[in-house]
């Protein structure tokens, strides 16, 4: 009877064990599936300076979370037709937005719902090393004008202005870079439009925040999902340097090299 106990407690057990594994199984599937979506990839090798004919490219379906701004959707595979193929494309590769160069209109890379915006940035280092299809952030510095009320209520209230860094658009796609007509990089032209692919509200913004504020670019990494939201990079302003010397000593600079400064 004392051996049987045990054996009894171990059953038990398993029963349960394996009871809590299926409903962790069964719950697994009743999970939504992943949505899947048509991209474009090379119906047979392509040549690099080869145009893409009709035939060329077929579809295939990827998950939604490893589409980038780069791929192509096989909705918008009409904007790849006559172009040309800047580097060699196997069978069954992607062939992705920055394969190609324009050999018809800017307008044929546009993709279903976006329009083509050029963009001139204040600082012109990192812009000089981007390429059609990258993604980039574009991030604005501008003046803000804050109302301080005045401790004299009969006085009006004092206006002053502050400087203020924030994210403006966490993702867009470049189009093409602008070098002036019958310039190459090549021949040591400075890079100074960008033309980027924007939906319609976002143009607008776009337009109007280089008449009045300071734009930059950041080169972002392919298929990088994360920091989709202005809101996930906040912005600086005064308070944030404020707040960078909260609770630090000064450095004094010593009289002499290798002195410790007292």
């Amino acid at each position: 009877m004392k051996n049987t106990i045990p054996l009894v407690i171990a059953v038990i057990l398993g029963l349960a064990a394996v009871f809590a594994v299926s409903r962790m199984m069964k719950k697994q599937n009743q999970t939504t599936p992943e949505e899947f979506v048509e991209v474009v990839v090379a119906a047979r090798d392509l040549s690099a300076r080869e145009d893409i004919k009709e035939g060329c490219l077929v579809p295939r379906e990827i998950p939604v979370s490893m589409v980038s701004k780069r791929h192509v959707r096989w909705n918008q595979m009409n904007m790849l037709l006559e172009q040309t193929v800047l580097r060699s494309i196997g069978k069954g590769d992607y062939v992705l937005i920055n394969d190609v160069g324009r050999s018809r209109s800017l307008g044929h890379l546009v993709g279903d719902g976006d329009w083509a915006v050029p963009v001139t940035f204040s600082d012109y280092s990192l812009v000089q090393l981007l390429q059609p299809g990258d993604e980039i952030a574009i991030l604005g510095t501008f003046d803000i004008q804050k109302t301080i009320p005045s401790a004299d209520l009969s006085a009006p209230p004092v206006v002053v202005e502050e400087r203020a860094t924030s994210v403006l658009f966490p993702n867009v796609r470049i189009l093409d870079i602008g070098l002036g007509d019958g310039v190459s990089r090549e021949e040591g032209a400075t890079v100074k439009t960008v033309v980027v692919a924007v939906p319609p509200q976002q143009a607008a913004v776009l337009i109007a925040a280089q008449q009045i504020a300071e734009l930059y670019p950041a080169l972002r990494r392919p298929n990088d999902t994360s920091s989709q939201s202005r809101a996930d990079t906040g912005v600086v302003d005064e308070t944030t340097f404020e707040d960078l010397r909260a609770g630090l000593k000064p450095v004094r600079v010593p009289a002499a090299p290798g002195k410790v400064a007292r």
